[in-house]
């Protein structure tokens, strides 16, 4: 009880002082719960609480709370705020401690931005700031990524002149060596190299030294830079490694290159709105020549939609339902469109099978109708008919109603003078006919009724009057259209898409001896290899990656423009790649048009060419 009134005693006496403890005790639980949701990523909160406390007498936790709230205000993207707060930080702490880590945040945000140069001069700031061995290296990795970006030449130069410490004086060297040599001028970047002062060059930088050094003895050959968003984190991660993997594959060709490639890699977190920023943020970057962007078709459509008022070309590399150049014209997309394969499937089926009748099963969602009716519309202008379409939703596990109901049409196109014999494919002697003889002639024998053939009574009958079917069906759907297509006896050419490929499927003894003659068209062709351990859509990821490097250091670019890149993609004629090929479309440059036919012969699929161009030319195969 003494103990208590002796408290009660100083804060009545002493009123502020206890005023003051009670008050720096709140403002310590409020900022660490700050940092709490900081380190949580709740930014907005953190940012609340933050700015209740710089409203409050936050005394000695003024300065660290101006640094968190900088912090938060980038985490919330809001940069005009952020670049206030720490004009409110210079201003009261000239001197302060967290000087050299306002600066760290500051070149996080001209990163974010896309200006490079800034970010780059506010992190050497930050590194003569730093006494710290930790958080020197930690802004030394942030330099180097920034060194391999083309930084400007005359904002090195103007740092090196400026700048007197022999370690900082080496960065600057090998950040223009760098740029040099991504001009094009490894004689300039040998000079440069030759300025570097050894005995002060820091080990952090010794890798990229003996990288730009030999590069500057290689011939005169500019770099292409390009910038890749993708997944490398979030559910969409193996997808992205493996873009990213096949593209640094891709990028060092053995065969003859055109083009050297430096690459830009942002990770969008597997997030369509994430995408949109670092879109925006790359396309202000002017030595960056094109975007790549392997990304779904929501993520495509946002990203092509946000940068309409810009002149960088972007590189779509999976299929998308539609032609997004429509929206954007500076968008190439090399794996061609949902309805190309369906106009591709007609013209295949009209002008190289020649057939007459065709139908249609297909799936009732926005990938099917797109197919069918692109398939439709090639059909109708090619001359040909299509006599059926059917429809199936969900799992395409019984297709009876759809294959009954093509063979009631089936039977409907059989002539109505052919009989019974005739459909079941017997034939009356041409001698025979010669001769108006019958029993009647002989015996008084009554007449029987006359059978007419009806679709109830003839599951056994092979109808022939279909002559093809397209089949535009989805990813694993194989395994339930297989089994059922011999049970109707529609002796039909199948005509498939991409999603027939699955050979084990194919290769079952219920499947593939009925399948025989089935084609396919596709853009993409696995090459046979052992693939143990890796899915199907992460293969094709891969393949994607190192087709799309290759297709770019093929490209014969006249200038170092973005300008130049659009003009070198729509005149490629026809590129070759590994189970790949990409020829514009006459019609539109800005979508791929090469399709690959392949054909089951009841044991394996057998390539038969390449159709591209306006005459639809069969090609043979060809590997770089």
């Amino acid at each position: 009880m003494k103990k208590y009134k002796s408290i009660l005693f100083l804060l009545l006496c002493f009123p502020c002082i206890g005023q003051n403890w009670f008050q720096s005790q709140l403002i310590d639980r409020q900022f660490n719960k700050a940092v709490e949701q900081y380190n949580e990523g709740r930014y907005a909160t953190s940012e609340s609480i933050l700015i209740q406390i710089l409203d409050s007498e936050s005394g000695t936790y003024k300065e660290s709370s101006l640094l968190l709230l900088i912090k938060s205000q980038m985490g919330l993207n809001r940069v005009k705020s952020a670049k206030e707060t720490s004009r409110l930080f210079f201003t009261q702490f000239p001197e302060s401690p967290y000087m050299k880590n306002v600066m760290e945040s500051l070149g996080d945000l001209y990163v974010n931005e896309g200006n490079y140069p800034s970010a780059y001069r506010m992190y050497h700031r930050a590194k003569k700031l730093s006494i710290d061995a930790n958080f020197s290296n930690k802004i030394d990795s942030k330099i180097l990524r920034l060194i391999h970006i083309q930084l400007p030449i005359l904002l090195l130069d103007e740092l090196l002149t400026l700048e007197v410490d022999p370690e900082i004086r080496n960065i600057h060297l090998m950040a223009k060596a760098n740029a040099q040599i991504s001009k094009g001028h490894p004689d300039d970047a040998a000079l440069t190299m030759n300025q570097v002062n050894m005995g002060q060059l820091q080990d952090t930088y010794a890798p990229i030294y003996e990288t730009l050094l030999r590069a500057s003895y290689e011939p005169p050959s500019p770099l292409t830079m390009v910038g890749i968003i993708l997944p490398l984190s979030g559910d969409q991660s193996e997808m992205g490694q493996a873009f990213l993997s096949g593209f640094y594959d891709g990028e060092n060709p053995n065969g003859i290159s055109n083009q050297r490639l430096s690459i830009l890699v942002e990770d969008n977190r597997s997030q369509s709105i994430k995408s949109i920023k670092i879109a925006k943020k790359l396309a202000q970057h002017d030595e960056l020549l094109a975007l790549i962007c392997p990304l779904d078709h929501q993520a495509s459509l946002v990203v092509v939609s946000a940068l309409t008022s810009t002149d960088i070309p972007v590189i779509l590399t999976t299929l998308q339902q539609n032609d997004l150049s429509e929206i954007n014209p500076a968008i190439f997309q090399i794996n061609a469109t949902v309805s190309m394969q369906g106009k591709a499937a007609a013209h295949y089926a009209m002008n190289v099978l020649k057939l007459d009748s065709l139908a249609i099963i297909a799936p009732a969602d926005s990938y099917g109708e797109i197919q069918t009716d692109a398939f439709i519309k090639e059909v109708d202008r090619l001359g040909g008919t299509v006599v059926a379409t059917e429809w199936y939703s969900g799992q395409p596990k019984n297709l009876k109603r759809q294959f009954n109901n093509l063979r009631r049409i089936a039977f409907s196109l059989l002539p109505k003078e052919e009989s019974i014999d005739e459909a079941l494919g017997m034939e009356i002697d041409s001698l025979d006919a010669l001769f108006d003889i019958s029993a009647e002639d002989f015996f008084d024998l009554p007449k029987p009724k006359q059978k007419r053939m009806s679709s109830s009574d003839s599951t056994k009958i092979v109808l022939n009057t279909i002559q093809g079917i397209y089949l535009p069906i989805r990813k694993n759907e194989l395994e339930f259209i297989g089994p059922q297509l011999p049970m109707y006896n529609l002796n039909a050419k199948i005509i498939g898409n991409e999603n027939w490929q699955d050979q084990k499927i194919l290769k079952k003894d219920n499947i593939g001896p009925h399948l025989k003659d089935l084609s396919i068209i596709t853009n993409f062709n696995a090459p046979s290899l052992d693939t143990t351990g890796y899915s199907e859509d992460v293969l094709a990821s891969y393949y994607q990656g190192l087709n799309t490097a290759h297709l770019l250091t093929q490209l014969n670019l006249k200038t170092r423009s973005r300008n130049s890149m659009i003009q070198s993609l729509e005149s490629v004629d026809l590129y070759s790649g590994t189970g790949f090929y990409y020829s514009p479309d006459p019609t539109n440059p800005h979508v791929n048009a090469a399709f690959q036919i392949l054909e089951f012969n009841g044991n394996e699929l057998i390539f038969q060419g390449v159709f591209y161009g306006d005459s639809l030319r069969l090609v043979p195969l060809q590997y770089p």
